[in-house]
């Protein structure tokens, strides 16, 4: 597999860009990152690697395939993945008395976060569409295996993102931070942040299938 240093730079780009641009993701992580501190921020962008980089190897396999042609399934994955979304929502919300002075960056907590990170993409159907209509955009049938170039180019892609990602994980915790100043932070970081988790479990619901 050899593809063009030009080709590359070119989905480089093309990839900070659109890591760049908002979406759920990026609200995922920050509203850990708000409520948990710069760790917790920073794990959920590995979290939602994690998830990616199982979407890339779906696609390698062929099984994304399935979702792109199929509407049940579709159905299903976004709805199972809205559910999620609004157990966390609503737990961030029975959880207002927050601490803000201890951060939740244990062990264990933060395996939670990146489970979470890594279920919210997985169970995001247009995240497996994405990567079958975006990646084969910058293949080259002439430069050997196209599953091994999909496999590479969705790892840079992956890359690209858990640096800009994790980068607003650890703003956010550390604007958390800041936040500590001010008696009644906890109770509304935990209202804000719950309610980003509940907006993407609507935006994943009314998301129709291309």
């Amino acid at each position: 597999m050899d593809l063009e240093a030009t080709q590359l730079v070119l989905f480089v780009l093309s990839a900070i860009a659109l890591n760049l641009t908002p979406g759920p993701d990026m609200l995922f992580v920050t509203a850990c990152g708000l409520r948990q501190g710069p760790k917790a921020g920073m794990v959920a962008a590995l979290g939602i690697t994690g998830g990616s980089l199982i979407h890339v190897v779906f696609a390698v396999i062929g099984v994304t395939a399935i979702f792109s042609s199929s509407e049940l399934a579709f159905d299903i994955l976004r709805y199972a993945g809205a559910a999620y979304l609004l157990w966390i929502g609503f737990r961030s919300f029975s959880q207002q008395t927050l601490n803000l002075s201890q951060p939740q960056s244990s062990v264990s907590s933060l395996l939670i976060v990146f489970r979470r990170g890594v279920l919210t993409n997985v169970l995001n159907p247009k995240v497996a569409l994405f990567f079958v209509a975006f990646l084969p955009q910058f293949l080259d049938l002439s430069a050997g295996s196209v599953g091994a170039q999909i496999l590479l180019l969705g790892c840079i892609f992956n890359l690209t993102g858990l640096i800009v990602n994790g980068g607003f994980g650890l703003f956010a915790g550390g604007a958390g931070r800041i936040l500590l100043q001010y008696p009644a932070a906890g109770k509304w970081i935990s209202r804000v942040s719950g309610s980003i988790f509940i907006g993407l479990a609507a935006h994943l619901v009314l998301t129709e299938k291309p």
